[in-house]
């Protein structure tokens, strides 16, 4: 697969997603991280107009969860979804209907502060779903099967765990379920945008609010170390990487041990590779590549004028 070949539709962003999870799973990679933009439309969830962008950030997430639970489905494993609050979670439970996974509202703050539950939009299938201890599509043995509550840790009887935009107590929680079981149980983050580099103190407008409303960069440098050494990233499409830019950028992953790449869409032409690196790029990294590649084509542009 080239470095610049772009999906050009969700449904193909979406093959290639599963195409690439599929391939890490089968060199038995157990710790991944999945990053797509926030609030891409995955066209799962019927969406309406004005929402704003926090509930569009959280529908999307929503969503990129629910194809990898489908990716489980048939396979005899129950994967576990950890939402980082219970509204999220009650939000996935109302609208994912009879799907196979177990829901956790991953929320160790609030489970230490005994934040009030929520309770799921129908109460009567939650509890029949709960089945007195857990297990398929519910949560474990909630209050009488009529409420989501917050839990301070992923159950240790996971095997598949699927991790939702975690920040920092989310990924704390983690960290200490991967040591205490080790490689032999999968864990998935998706979206963990804690983890990445926060926007610079010279970001246009826009970045910073959006990195603001999805608390990029957020974590502490400890967490992030854990987690660059110990997780792999298997699939990334991230779209203007380095902030707006003249024509389109978008920073890609597709595999284990396939590189980043930086690729820019002009308006006319096809895709072109801007950066292509081992390790994920910086944002500085990437500002530069695509000054440089406008500057080239200034040059181009004036060759082209001075050498008629």
């Amino acid at each position: 697969m080239s470095g610049t070949d772009l999906p050009r539709t969700p449904q193909a962003l979406v093959a290639q997603l599963r195409e690439t999870v599929q391939g890490a799973l089968q060199l038995r990679q157990s710790r991944m991280r999945a990053s797509l933009p926030p609030g891409f439309d995955y066209g799962i969830e019927s969406q309406r107009k004005g929402k704003q962008i926090s509930s569009k950030i959280a529908r999307s997430d929503r969503e990129l969860a629910r194809l990898f639970v489908e990716m489980f489905q048939g396979t005899g494993l129950v994967p576990t979804v950890c939402f980082c609050t219970v509204e999220d979670t009650s939000a996935a439970s109302r609208l994912w209907g009879d799907i196979e996974a177990r829901l956790v509202a991953l929320d160790p703050a609030a489970a230490a502060g005994g934040t009030r539950a929520v309770k799921p939009a129908n109460p009567t299938r939650a509890k029949s779903r709960a089945g007195g201890g857990g297990g398929f599509g519910a949560a474990p043995a909630l209050s009488g099967g009529s409420t989501w509550k917050p839990a301070s840790a992923v159950p240790d009887s996971a095997e598949v765990v699927f991790v939702v935009a975690p920040g920092q107590s989310q990924c704390d929680a983690v960290q200490k379920f991967c040591t205490e079981h080790g490689l032999d149980r999968l864990v998935v983050l998706l979206n963990a945008r804690c983890l990445e580099e926060p926007p610079p103190e010279d970001a246009d407008e826009a970045s910073t609010q959006l990195a603001r409303a999805t608390g990029t960069g957020t974590a502490a440098p400890k967490a992030r170390a854990y987690f660059d050494t110990e997780f792999k990233d298997v699939y990334a499409f991230l779209t203007d990487p380095a902030g707006k830019t003249q024509d389109p950028a978008v920073l890609i992953k597709r595999g284990v041990d396939e590189p980043w790449s930086l690729v820019s869409k002009p308006k006319v032409g096809p895709p072109r590779q801007l950066l292509q690196s081992a390790d994920r790029p910086t944002i500085a990294a990437m500002r530069a590549a695509v000054q440089a590649k406008q500057q080239e084509g200034l040059l181009d542009a004036l060759g082209g004028v001075f050498g008629r």
